[in-house]
């Protein structure tokens, strides 16, 4: 009787990480830019808050002599990175979740830290997209622009102060049902962004949203950038460990919640 044994090269094998990671992130991203919903609100709905309230005020000037017009590009820009996290990770890993697709995906022997690590490295580029496209009409449509340097210490400080947002979206994808995640993600979106300043100026707010800002993750980041075009970036320190406190936390939660469903077998 012949038996067959597995050789030591066939249990042993695995798919190269970075071609994986690659083809992941590629995957990711035609999920993204094939929702036209999703990008319509992401790339779309920034662009159009920018012609409505930034455009008639490009040429205004702030009492420290800021172009507004600036100012009010970094608040969309904020509001945009904002919506990606919201509902590329609080939305849709809910759907992912209680569809089946995380519980087929721990059944393979892909890494659940690959598949976060895709799909925040796709939200990454799409929210860079997303900058980019609004940077251009502003620039083409208002005459608002930063030189190179200064665009590119913006964008930078923009996408690297998201990375909470992305955990507080994997908070709710893994908290809340389907259904309710996106009216979450929504509201939440919504309310944090008035409330960090992003739509209308803090001064003009009533005094109980100005004590609450400091504390919303949203405010931290768009002070980030608000900050580099005023070019005071001695500040900064406070707002980046505020956010990597919300890293901390948010991370946590979310790891907590995978772990549960985990066990749940979802």
């Amino acid at each position: 009787m012949t038996l067959l044994t597995p050789t030591a090269a066939a249990s042993t094998r695995r798919a190269p990480l970075l071609p994986l990671l690659t083809q992941l992130v590629l995957a990711e991203l035609h999920r993204l830019t094939r929702n036209p919903m999703f990008a319509i609100g992401t790339l779309g709905f920034p662009i159009m808050f920018f012609a409505l309230f930034g455009l008639p005020l490009v040429h205004e000037k702030t009492d420290a002599g800021v172009n507004v017009g600036q100012y009010i590009l970094v608040s969309f820009g904020t509001y945009s990175l904002l919506s990606v996290a919201m509902f590329s990770f609080g939305a849709a890993v809910a759907t992912e979740r209680t569809g089946g697709w995380l519980r087929l995906l721990r059944a393979s022997p892909l890494p659940a830290a690959l598949y976060l690590a895709a799909k925040t490295i796709a939200a990454l580029l799409f929210s860079a997209l997303g900058l980019t496209l609004l940077y251009l009409f502003a620039h083409f449509a208002g005459g608002v622009t930063f030189p190179a340097g200064q665009a590119l210490l913006i964008a930078g400080k923009l996408l690297l102060g998201m990375i909470p947002l992305i955990a507080l979206g994997l908070c709710i994808g893994f908290l809340a049902s389907p259904a309710s995640a996106s009216i979450v993600a929504n509201i939440f979106s919504v309310l944090v962004s008035f409330g960090s300043g992003l739509f209308v100026p803090l001064e003009q707010l009533p005094k109980f949203m100005q004590s609450l800002a400091p504390y919303l993750p949203s405010y931290h980041l768009a002070q980030l950038g608000w900050n580099a075009v005023a070019g005071q970036g001695s500040g900064d320190i406070r707002h980046w460990a505020w956010l990597a406190g919300y890293t901390l936390v948010c991370g946590a939660v979310a790891a907590w919640a995978y772990r549960r469903d985990e066990a749940r077998g979802q």
